[in-house]
């Protein structure tokens, strides 16, 4: 068991995943907004001025961080977490982001002898405050086997889904299928509306019918019937998520039949959504449809 884990990124997702590993274990956080630290200080967590500094102080460091760009300067600069961390020490990633930016930070672990998985969580806040997450791993049994006493403390279900890579794969197609799943669902709503159906007896009816989904049961009850978009998660992430996976596809020459979901959600972020919860994305439904 490690002495201490370190998390770097403490958003929505990394900030409630540090208060939950306090209560088991001596933590230690970083985030380019010193605010998030001293919260998390508050909470009995160690900060550190910096990744590279985490890694210098931790077994296993734990990264939640929102793309592309801020995983590599989180890991790959100066100042990231590999110029911290020894030989044998453990890189966890729970960051949904692109395959080949994953591939380029587990080259970089290997290179420096530094075990690294590929571990992206789903449940939204809510279930990282309870310690209820879903992860899906990437990486090798032993590392695995390793770390799943601090996965086991933050997370319900432990799925360990292949080598290196797989995991980020498999989160970028999960978010493809939410992403996409909320769109047919509020195209479905807006027909039920026109027909004068109500949302709660919509709500309803498909929850007990085939039409049941993850996006139902997420978005309706909570956002959509009393129309608050507090963000657990933004639309602006799901754009970013949706986006990947239509990457990946093009790059894997994959053919997406019902392609440019990405494009609807960038539309919503351009109508000034972006910092809301996804679920507003039934906005634009409503904006369109009262427009005819």
């Amino acid at each position: 068991m490690p002495e201490t884990v370190g998390i770097v990124g403490l958003g929505n997702i990394g900030g409630q995943i540090a208060e939950v590993l306090a209560d088991a274990y001596s933590v230690v956080v970083f985030d380019i907004d010193p605010a998030r630290v001293e919260a998390l200080e508050q909470q009995g967590a160690s900060g550190a001025d910096s990744a590279a500094a985490v890694g210098e102080r931790a077994d296993i460091v734990f990264l939640s961080l929102p793309g592309d760009g801020a995983l590599h300067a989180a890991t790959l600069s100066d100042d990231g977490v590999l110029r911290g961390l020894d030989a044998g020490d453990v890189l966890v990633d729970t960051s949904t982001v692109s395959p080949a930016a994953s591939e380029r930070v587990a080259d970089a672990c290997e290179a420096a002898d530094v075990e690294f998985l590929d571990a992206p969580v789903s449940g939204g806040a809510r279930n990282a405050e309870r310690g209820t997450l879903t992860v899906l791993v990437g990486g090798s049994d032993e590392t695995v086997e390793r770390v799943r006493p601090v996965l086991e403390t933050i997370s319900e279900t432990i799925h360990h889904v292949g080598p290196t890579g797989v995991g980020v794969t498999l989160k970028v197609v999960n978010n493809y299928v939410l992403g996409l799943n909320q769109l047919v669902l509020f195209e479905a709503l807006s027909m039920a509306r026109a027909a004068g159906i109500d949302d709660k007896t919509f709500t309803r009816t498909l929850a007990d019918s085939s039409g049941a989904s993850y996006a139902l049961d997420r978005d309706m009850e909570r956002f959509v019937i009393p129309d608050e978009y507090d963000s657990e998660f933004t639309l602006s992430l799901m754009r970013k998520d949706v986006s990947l996976a239509e990457s990946f596809a093009a790059d894997n020459d994959v053919p997406l039949l019902l392609g440019g979901a990405s494009g609807l959600y960038r539309i919503g972020e351009a109508m000034g959504y972006g910092e809301l919860d996804a679920s507003a994305i039934v906005k634009l439904y409503e904006a369109l449809r009262t427009e005819r």
